[in-house]
């Protein structure tokens, strides 16, 4: 069976390969010569998928999915062989394939890993880990971690390659490091966004864009070209000719350049302003006429086709334009509904895929069964909120002091620690409603 698939990957890396030498691997986005056929879009190469994805709309909605999942809890957990005696569901959330272990789950307060992940190596700390890890997932479709002396340290998909066809191995080759560095299988994590035609493989939302990404970065170009290029007067003054000895016009002026800025500048001072807008100018000798050159900047018109191509990256990526920032035209429901869309069909997929390649990294790597999670992400309504406060402050599931600290603010208040019945208004024992993570469970 070994043998078998040894074979089935070597061929596989062998298609592979020349596939890549038939496509000229690392040339732009698109490119031609000679005005012959444009080559195959091509982001299958780590280097031109770092090149084209740090920019543009595409780095707007990775920006988006990295810091949302960088700010989010983690946690590791033992799992104990059975659930313990009378022990209830916990509170703290977990992702969903996750909740199967919800009652075997003990969270532990130190561990090597979670010191890791909380201090991951003398350059980072957990958001920058986390951070570049995402941003290589959705650059990549894969992202690596090095384990090494209880140091975690990301590394770049162009920094590694396995050292056979069944990844019993992987050679580690920094930028400027002229011998690669060999480790172990598990000396490495991978993360992968799996490629539907190749289960060995990954595919990235940006390959997917590729059209569309090389269209953004042409829009802005020809824009930035066109301001950078062109010359736009909105106004052309003619300067009067002065008369000729037998009495006709003589022949058009030649003014100095000192002549000429003196011109604009006397103009400018009257009429310029908006205390003058539309006044009537005057001419004269001196200035035989005013024309007006242009209404606006000669700019290509590509604000359709921009839209389109914002679009498509951005959905390919599940971002909304509202996450992103743009909330012109928007109301609240609208941003609510784009804030649950984006936590549950992106963030929290995501999520689902960290916790479970760390669970089944870890439990490889360290002698005692545990798991690794990642709180999931959580649209939050601050009108939903203050109702589910209200009620459970009204139905007696929070105490006074909780009302106070989560919802009001304020300091806690002498004997506020206590249940009140709805009805007597006296103390009671603790209601079943309990509040978990700032949000009360009515």
């Amino acid at each position: 069976m070994t043998d078998a698939l040894t074979r089935a990957f070597a061929q596989a890396d062998r298609f592979r390969e020349s596939a890549r030498k038939a496509v000229a691997p690392g040339v732009a986005l698109v490119s031609s010569s000679g005005g012959g056929f444009a080559r195959p879009l091509s982001l299958s190469n780590p280097l031109a998928q770092y090149e084209h994805g740090r920019k543009g709309w595409a780095y707007v909605a990775m920006r988006a999915i990295a810091q949302r999942i960088a700010g989010q809890d983690v946690f590791v957990g033992r799992l104990l062989p059975a659930p313990r005696a009378g022990r209830k569901s916990p509170l703290f959330r977990l992702p969903g394939s996750f909740k199967s272990f919800g009652d075997r789950l003990e969270p532990l307060e130190s561990h090597p890993l979670l010191t890791a992940l909380q201090s991951p190596n003398p350059l980072m700390v957990r958001w920058s880990l986390v951070n570049f890890t995402l941003m290589n997932l959705e650059l990549a479709g894969r992202a690596f971690w090095w384990w090494s002396n209880g140091e975690l340290w990301p590394l770049p998909a162009s920094w590694i390659e396995p050292t056979d066809a069944l990844r019993s191995g992987w050679r580690i080759r920094p930028a400027g490091l002229a011998d690669p560095v060999t480790v172990g299988p598990d000396d490495v994590l991978i993360f992968s966004l799996p490629d539907p035609a190749d289960p060995f493989g990954c595919l990235s939302p940006l390959q997917t864009q590729a059209a569309a990404v090389a269209t953004d970065e042409a829009i802005q170009t020809a824009q930035h070209r066109t301001f950078e290029n062109g010359s736009f007067p909105q106004l052309m003054i003619r300067a009067g000719r002065l008369p000729g000895t037998d009495g006709a016009d003589g022949p058009p002026p030649v003014l100095t350049n000192e002549q000429r800025k003196q011109l604009v500048s006397a103009i400018k001072a009257l009429y310029r302003g908006a205390v003058r807008y539309h006044e009537p100018l005057i001419v004269d000798g001196l200035i035989e006429g005013v024309d007006r050159l242009t209404d606006k900047p000669g700019e290509m018109d590509f604000l359709d086709s921009g839209r389109s191509v914002k679009s498509r990256i951005l959905q390919a990526f599940g971002v909304n334009p509202l996450i992103v920032g743009e909330i012109e035209g928007a109301n609240r429901a609208q941003a609510t509904v784009a804030e649950e869309s984006f936590c549950a069909n992106t963030i929290n997929p995501l999520i689902e895929l960290l916790s479970q390649t760390l669970t089944a990294w870890a439990q490889r790597v360290f002698p005692d069964p545990v798991a690794v999670w990642f709180a999931p992400c959580e649209a939050h309504d601050s009108e939903l909120d203050l109702k589910r406060w209200e009620t459970a402050a009204r139905l007696g599931y929070v105490t006074q002091n909780e009302y106070r600290r989560m919802v009001l603010n304020l300091p806690d208040a002498a004997g506020g620690d206590v249940f009140l019945d709805p009805l007597t208004g006296e103390p009671r024992k603790a209601a079943s409603g309990v509040s978990r993570n700032g949000r009360v469970i009515v």
